[in-house]
């Protein structure tokens, strides 16, 4: 027993050694690695030009020290309170910024308070925000109090964002929670480790303060200590994670009390369960759900709502999933390949499990020396003047360079940009593009191009090259006539934390991450491609995802606010299509969808409707699995 007991530990230890050296834990489902979580933190050096806009809480005026010792709580929070809605990226350069009191979004009034605001650090473990040790405004769990606070309903926290840095709670501060972060339609935390310096706290990520969080992806997150890792709560308006470690949690490690949630890739090493979703729908993808220590009789996961799992591997814990609500029983085994927790729903004879695309990591291009940066401020654009700035951003992206940067501000195109050369960042550093124009994506020497951090990206992409495309951290116009993203090749789409729409798909492969379209009518039409989404948000009226000839779609979690006038078409159609779906409609005007699903094999149609469908906790119908192959 000894021996087993010895090799045990050293297993642990290997284990949780390779996590904090590496920060790239591959996750074992029946001994084979199907995915790798994090990309290596800890090695990233975000640096912009010095024209790019952004506030350095080290410059004048604020003048932070970064240096662990000097109290730099003024410092940070005058930066942020003189940019209310501003758009601006405050940067933190490397540094161990010492704070006495919470660190707060600008207010004011509702037009301008507590939105479209991105604290920015240079490294995600060198830029380390630290609570003082034994701070009395945080030693008391039953007056929590965040080191970070983003803002509080309504829904309208539009573009918050946190990235690239270390918060840390101190030691004695038993009442602390790390962040309460709330964005809306489009926000996102990014490459960010929450830990405590004793274990002690409240939470770590705490979604559950205030209604209304959401849209938006959390992403590269590692929580270490706290009673809960990761807190959600209330019905709207959905949340996405992925790539998540949760260590040394008190309670649990992920505690869902009625949200919309979709996570894909979680590392859990805990003594207490992984994850309780008790109240809501969760959909969980990946894991790998470590017990330590001595509570042999816990559950991984606790389920009393709407769960959909798949890919779930366990270990030390007594039972993978306990299961208190729905049609099935518990799973004892150590592994998941696929759970429901109620019956599956389907119009056709068809295979009783979720479609299961293939998914592929969202590709990274090298964050580039300030060398190879350019500007369209250098070819003659100026921002904010109500000027075509068309060709100076098009002599921008053929003048060689590698990484093409907007400083903030908003720019006007009124014709066709063509995006080719060299160019495989685009980055807008918040900055927005208006007017007419489109962006032609078409051949040149990258095979991947990313383009982030835009508030607006003129009248769309036009995807004309067989070259991948990433778009992340960006709006794009809600139209009701052209698509904001078209194309026209078959080149792969990345999409990750991105509002607007409609969408058109073509003979090609699509991964999403966060997609949040709003537009009247129909959102997105896939068009034989292969499409799968992690976290899908809308509102208003008109069919989510129209498939056709032979394309296939997997929604992995999906939130419908069933806002406005009557619905006459379902949410969902299918023509001679795949298709599976979990789902989770709210209504609060009393006209949800009637028709949930269009189905259709050969000539035959057929629907599913409200009427005979699981309620939601929020006025509107459940789906916790539709499945539909041609």
């Amino acid at each position: 027993m000894k021996k087993y007991c010895v090799l045990a530990t050293i297993a642990i230890i290997s284990f949780i050694v390779a996590i904090n050296v590496m920060k790239m834990p591959l996750l074992l489902f029946n001994g084979t690695a199907i995915a790798q979580t994090f990309r290596v933190t800890g090695n990233e050096n975000i640096v912009f030009p010095n024209d790019a806009g952004i506030i350095n809480v080290k410059n004048a005026p604020y003048l932070a020290k970064g240096d662990g010792v000097t109290d730099d709580t003024e410092a940070i929070q005058k930066a942020l309170s003189d940019y209310p809605n501003g758009n601006k990226i405050i940067y933190l350069p490397n540094g161990v910024y010492l704070v006495s009191e919470q660190l707060r979004w600008p207010g004011g009034i509702e037009a301008i308070r507590e939105k479209r605001t991105i604290l920015q650090g240079q490294n995600s473990t060198r830029t380390i925000i630290k609570l003082k040790d034994n701070t009395s405004n945080f030693t008391n769990p039953a007056r929590s109090r965040a080191v970070i606070w983003t803002g509080a309903l309504p829904a309208q926290r539009f573009r918050n964002g946190i990235r690239n840095l270390t918060v840390n709670t101190g030691t004695g501060n038993s009442g602390a929670i790390g962040i309460q972060y709330n964005a809306s339609n489009q926000g996102s935390i990014r490459n960010v480790n929450i830990e405590s310096g004793d274990g002690q706290g409240v939470i770590g990520l705490d979604l559950r303060f205030t209604d209304e969080i959401g849209p938006c992806l959390i992403k590269d997150l590692q929580v270490t200590g706290f009673n809960r890792g990761i807190s959600t709560g209330y019905k709207v308006n959905s949340q996405t994670f992925e790539n998540i470690m949760l260590q040394n949690q008190r309670e649990f490690g992920f505690h869902n009390d009625g949200q919309v949630i979709s996570v894909r890739n979680l590392f859990s090493q805990n003594s207490v369960p992984a994850v309780y979703n008790k109240n809501g729908l969760m959909t969980l993808l990946n894991a790998n759900l470590s017990r330590v220590g001595i509570a042999f009789n816990q559950p991984a996961i606790i389920n009393n709502a709407s769960l959909f799992a798949r890919n779930i591997n366990t270990s030390g814990y007594q039972t993978a999933i306990q299961n208190n609500d729905g049609t099935r029983q518990n799973v004892f085994g150590q592994t998941v390949v696929e759970f429901v927790s109620h019956p599956i729903t389907s119009l056709f004879t068809t295979q009783s499990r979720g479609l299961n695309l293939p998914v592929k990591d969202t590709p990274e291009v090298p964050w580039d020396a300030l060398s190879q940066w350019v500007s369209p401020t250098q070819f003659g654009a100026e921002p904010n003047d109500n000027l075509d700035d068309s060709a100076a951003i098009q002599a921008a992206i053929d003048s060689g360079r590698t990484t093409l940067y907007f400083p903030n501000g908003r720019y006007i195109i009124e014709r066709p940009v063509f995006i080719r050369g060299n160019i495989r960042r685009i980055i807008g550093l918040e900055a927005s593009i208006t007017g007419k124009g489109v962006f032609q994506f078409i051949n040149g020497h990258s095979p991947v191009v990313v383009i982030e951090r835009f508030d607006g990206f003129g009248s769309g992409i036009v995807h004309a090259s067989n070259r991948t495309l990433v778009l992340r951290s960006m709006a794009l116009a809600n139209t009701s006539s052209e698509a904001s993203y078209s194309s026209r090749l078959s080149g792969q789409l990345f999409i990750e934390d991105v509002v607007g729409g409609p969408w058109n798909f073509n003979n090609q492969r699509v991964w999403a991450r966060q997609l949040n379209p709003e537009n009247p009518g129909t959102k997105i039409v896939n068009n034989r491609s292969t499409f799968w989404v992690l976290g899908l948000k809308t509102e208003r009226e008109g069919t989510v995802v129209e498939t056709t000839r032979g394309g296939k779609t997997e929604v992995a979690g999906a939130f419908i606010y069933s806002t406005s006038v009557p619905k006459t078409t379902p949410i969902f159609v299918s023509d001679n299509s795949s298709m599976s779906l979990t789902v989770s409609e709210c209504n609060f005007n009393g006209n949800p969808f009637t028709t949930l699903i269009s189905d259709r094999r050969n000539t035959t149609t057929r629907y599913i409707n409200q009427s005979n469908m699981l309620k939601s906790n929020c006025n509107g119908t459940l789906i916790p699995l539709f499945v539909g192959y041609k």
